[in-house]
């Protein structure tokens, strides 16, 4: 079963739009697709199937270096050359130029595909997550936090940024108020780093959240996301 996911679709304008992401791919090596081919019981053994692969191989790079195109049933390749040449008179320069080896599946692999049985899976984490904070006064550890001192939060994608008016960071205490962060209080604001100045908070326990549209490449999420630090922090009475 080839297993995926879905999640959102960051590259068309609808906003329900989601996309596949594939999961819990297994990789096989060589030595493991050998393995399955002595299963077939042709009669051959490992060392005489090794050898031939090896020498196909070797076939293939001559081929290709001598500048000839490869065509079998997994696959066809084909040299290409790249570069800009300045004039009918320039010619091929390592430095300005390269050749390129391309490669597309066969007649047989696209056969393959229609084979290939899928399952849906429940996405794991993706999107921005809180991985660890300190107050960079007392330097406490996920514990404490000193009004009016800065805060550095440790994670993903945690960058504050986007046009969604809930965009931001808060620190929600346990009668569920929510204190957003100015604006102009975000002085770190990188996707694994951000730092802000802790609002003037009454005493009490908290907990962070994180709410942004950072996508990573200069992109936006079409829905901001949300991040919570699941510690509860601890506003000391008069900052003590």
């Amino acid at each position: 079963m080839l297993e995926y996911s879905l999640e959102l679709n960051e590259l068309t304008k609808e906003p329900d739009d989601m996309r596949a992401k594939t999961v819990n791919v297994i990789s096989r090596n060589q030595s493991e697709i050998i393995d399955r081919m002595m299963q077939s019981g042709a009669g051959l053994t490992r060392s005489d199937v090794l050898s031939v692969l090896e020498a196909e191989k070797e076939a293939i790079y001559a081929a290709l270096a001598d500048g000839e195109a490869v065509t079998t049933d997994l696959f066809n390749a084909f040299p290409s050359v790249q570069g800009v040449f300045t004039g009918a008179n320039d010619s091929f320069d390592p430095k300005r130029h390269r050749v390129k080896i391309h490669l597309h599946e066969g007649a047989g692999l696209r056969k393959v595909e229609v084979r290939v049985k899928t399952k849906k899976v429940q996405p794991g984490q993706t999107g921005a997550f809180i991985a660890s904070v300190t107050d960079m006064k007392t330097g406490s550890v996920n514990n404490l936090l000193t009004p009016g001192r800065p805060l550095r939060m440790y994670g993903s994608k945690l960058k504050v940024v986007g046009d969604d008016e809930s965009v931001g960071v808060y620190f929600l205490g346990a009668d569920g108020s929510a204190v957003k962060v100015d604006a102009s209080d975000i002085v770190e604001n990188k996707p694994a780093d951000v730092m802000v100045m802790i609002p003037e908070l009454a005493a009490g326990t908290y907990y962070v959240r994180v709410i942004t549209q950072f996508a990573g490449s200069g992109r936006l999420a079409k829905k901001p996301h949300i991040a919570d630090f699941g510690a509860v922090l601890t506003a000391p009475a008069d900052g003590a």
